[in-house]
């Protein structure tokens, strides 16, 4: 089983099945894209230094039919043809911008950024029109659907008996454990709220940080994504008072070592929280969406 769903910006959608109207045969561009090397090379050496290796866009290619309905006489099926082929027209007209991307087979579901880059029509009998259509996603990675969760709890430490080494004693605070099981590191969004003193966020796995250098009073919240093409540090705030809601550019209450696209690596990532109070009220939560090279 194997489906493809695209929506664009104005929320219309076309779906490739194997049932009419949009018949798929093939979909390719769904497996790990090219590669870009990035090299350098000294006089005199054999081979390369490799620096590093990056993944070219993705392109999604679909072939198929446009199948006018059955049970119609002949010229109704062919206008009704026409009329689904300008339906999908329309609604993969790349003048649109960036839509979505939908891929599932039986194993799952996946959703990537794409925009129409190019539709060709080929043979046409009847009421059947062939078609093939390039959909280009500027990121190579396909992604959940959903977001995963991680709200980061307080744990109160001190010895257990009996003792299982290695321990960690009398750890007091804020953690979680996020399992990353994509195949590459992911950005991540971050709320915090329920006041802090300079609150401090670490990936212990890494040893990256996002260190705020800032009260926060209790309605206040910090929103933080660390995704390079979505980069956003922003202060939510509601007046006690009137109850209205304002949004300020934080960026600069960020300190100079800290990390602003701190990633979850593959595999088992230990996230802490800490700040300058003792605070327990504080509310921690995380979500990330995994990626993958092909699917």
């Amino acid at each position: 089983m194997q489906r493809l769903r695209f929506t664009n910006s104005c929320g219309q959608e076309v779906l490739f099945d194997n049932t009419d109207p949009y018949v798929f045969w093939t979909i390719s561009g769904v497996e790990q894209p090219q590669t870009h090397v990035i090299n350098t090379q000294a006089t005199g050496q054999h081979g390369y230094t490799l620096v590093d290796v990056l993944l070219e866009p993705r392109t999604v290619t679909i072939t198929g039919h446009v199948h006018g309905a059955q049970g119609m006489t002949n010229a109704e099926q062919i206008r009704l043809m026409y009329e689904l082929r300008q339906r999908l027209n329309a609604i993969c007209s790349p003048v649109l911008g960036v839509g979505t991307l939908t891929y599932e087979n039986a194993h799952g579901r996946w959703q990537c950024a794409a925009f129409s880059r190019s539709k060709a029509y080929a043979r046409k009998i009847r009421n059947v029109q062939t078609l093939s259509i390039s959909l280009e996603c500027p990121s190579p990675f396909w992604l959940d659907p959903e977001p995963t969760p991680v709200l980061l709890a307080f744990v109160g430490g001190g010895l257990e008996f009996p003792l299982v080494t290695p321990t960690e004693f009398g750890f007091l605070g804020y953690r979680a454990i996020a399992d990353n099981t994509g195949d590459s590191p992911v950005p991540i969004e971050m709320y915090i709220s329920g006041g802090a003193v300079n609150p401090r966020v670490t990936n212990k796995t890494t040893g990256e940080f996002i260190h705020v250098q800032r009260p926060m009073e209790t309605h206040e919240e910090l929103f933080i994504n660390t995704d390079p093409e979505h980069m956003e540090v922003t202060l939510l705030s509601v007046d006690p008072v009137s109850g209205a809601a304002t949004r300020g550019n934080a960026y600069g209450y960020l300190s100079q070592d800290s990390t602003i696209m701190m990633m979850l690596v593959p595999g088992m990532n230990e996230l802490t929280f800490s700040s300058d109070d003792e605070n327990r009220t504080i509310r921690i939560r995380i979500f990330y969406r995994r990626r993958f090279t092909g699917v």
